[in-house]
């Protein structure tokens, strides 16, 4: 059974393993937990039966007109079973006194992030990991 928690209580690092599949430059475990503390706000998927995290998604904000949702991660094995759409429902709902949501994501993504009313749109980054 899948669980969600907006929480670390219980969370370890030993419980982020197998995320980033694909990345050039894959988080740790270490840095993910990092990376969930210093987050506005995030959203766990965790199998209550194995008791590890299976997926997540987290935003960062002003608290009062910005957020930017950087990632949307489901492991490989929980995918296509509507973890990410129950997480990007709950973040979401979390962040409805927010005017402005952004999120930036590869072309084949936009038609799941459009079923939530996020409009495409154009944008710069800068990506260091690429000039290494």
């Amino acid at each position: 059974m899948i669980v969600y928690k907006t929480d670390l209580n219980g969370i370890t690092k030993d419980q982020l393993k197998g995320f980033f599949v694909g990345w050039k430059d894959p988080l740790t475990p270490e840095r993910h937990l990092e990376i969930l503390q210093n987050s506005y706000i995030f959203v766990l998927a965790v199998d209550n039966e194995k008791n590890n995290v299976v997926g997540f998604v987290n935003a960062l904000s002003d608290k009062l007109q910005f957020a930017f949702i950087p990632m949307l991660e489901v492991l490989p094995n929980f995918q296509n079973k509507g973890i990410g759409s129950k997480l990007m429902e709950i973040i979401l709902s979390n962040l409805e006194h927010i005017d402005c949501v952004d999120l930036t994501c590869d072309p084949e993504l936009q038609p799941f992030y459009e079923r939530f009313k996020l409009l495409r749109s154009r944008g710069m980054v800068i990506r260091r990991y690429m000039e290494r």
